[in-house]
């Protein structure tokens, strides 16, 4: 197959990326141009596979796709970017993911439109499916039958997720080989390469050298998966002949309160962290309780193969490794 992944630079999608060619799949990853975290890409080793390569890919310099598909399509093909036929595009690319990023408005809605260009291009490339990083934070304090988010960033996931399946719907209706839209719900991963302010990174950071750290309550109920099992379960999403437009939640099969898994990670570490609950407040999404139905993506062939205890392992013996090396 031959995939191409926007935000390809990213935690998500550089493991993805890993992922995919390690089975022998052909990856295009779209890149900012004057992208800071491009090479992530070498010291990762994405770039070593001869199946990879690189395009850059500004969605500022795309119309708007408000414009209509026939329009975008007339623009594309004056940049050059209409030249690849592609079987997948899997598009993990969105700006403000950070606490700030997530409660600002502007960021979220042109994270829409740019979204939006990206399942328009997919469509002219020939995809079969557009598959979406969306996020739990879509559920805020409602469920799967009744979505509620809280944050801006929340709502903005949902908000292009309800604009594309019904685009994807429609196509079934009037395309003869219409474009798949898997929508999917991450809940929270973690692993090598996340970013250094994570609560497990965090947390790890505090048992092994000995110092407190602040926390929220962390009562709510939580979920956890690594990211290579989360990289199995996207790759599988993307070959399955079993997919149809929907969503799928991606989560590990195990879920708790949240403050038990912050003092497993403490004790897999040597228990060296000082752990102050509750001396901050939730984040932009509050004390959501994660819930996630990973029944659709088992019935796909997905299982769990890392458990918490061994990711969390890992983690503990490469930040050691770091911490000796300075």
């Amino acid at each position: 197959m031959k995939v191409l992944i926007t935000g390809v630079t990213s935690f998500l999608g550089v493991h993805t990326a890993l992922q995919l060619l390690g089975e022998g799949h052909e990856v295009i990853g779209a890149v900012r141009p004057g992208s800071k975290n491009e090479s992530v890409l070498e010291e990762r080793g994405v770039t070593e596979y001869q199946t990879y390569r690189t395009v850059y890919l500004d969605f500022d310099s795309l119309p708007d796709a408000e414009l209509g598909e026939e329009h975008f399509a007339e623009q594309v093909e004056k940049t050059g970017d209409g030249e690849d036929v592609i079987d997948a595009w899997l598009h993990f690319a969105w700006d403000g993911i950070g606490s700030a990023g997530r409660e600002n408005t502007d960021i979220q809605i042109q994270n829409i439109e740019n979204a939006k260009k990206a399942y328009l291009m997919a469509k002219i490339l020939g995809a079969k499916k557009f598959v979406f990083a969306g996020s739990q934070a879509e559920y805020g304090d409602g469920n799967h039958r009744l979505p509620r988010p809280v944050s801006p960033y929340g709502k903005a996931k949902r908000a292009f997720g309800r604009w594309a399946t019904e685009q994807s719907l429609l196509g079934q209706i009037y395309d003869s080989e219409a474009m798949q839209f898997i929508h999917m719900r991450i809940f929270s991963v973690y692993g090598d390469g996340d970013h250094k302010t994570s609560l497990v990174n965090t947390v790890l950071k505090g048992s092994i050298k000995r110092t407190p750290v602040v926390l929220g309550p962390c009562v709510q109920r939580w979920n956890y998966l690594e990211v290579r099992d989360c990289a199995r379960a996207i790759s599988i999403l993307i070959q399955s002949n079993d997919t149809r437009t929907d969503v799928y939640d991606i989560a590990g099969s195990d879920s708790k309160i949240l403050k038990k898994y912050v003092q497993e990670m403490n004790e897999i570490a040597g228990g060296g962290a000082e752990l102050e609950f509750g001396m901050r407040s939730n984040n932009a999404e509050g004390a959501a309780n994660m819930a996630p139905e990973i029944l659709k993506l088992q019935r796909l062939g997905f299982r769990q193969e890392i458990s918490f205890e061994e990711g969390i392992g890992e983690l503990v013996q490469k930040k050691r490794l770091e911490l000796e090396a300075g």
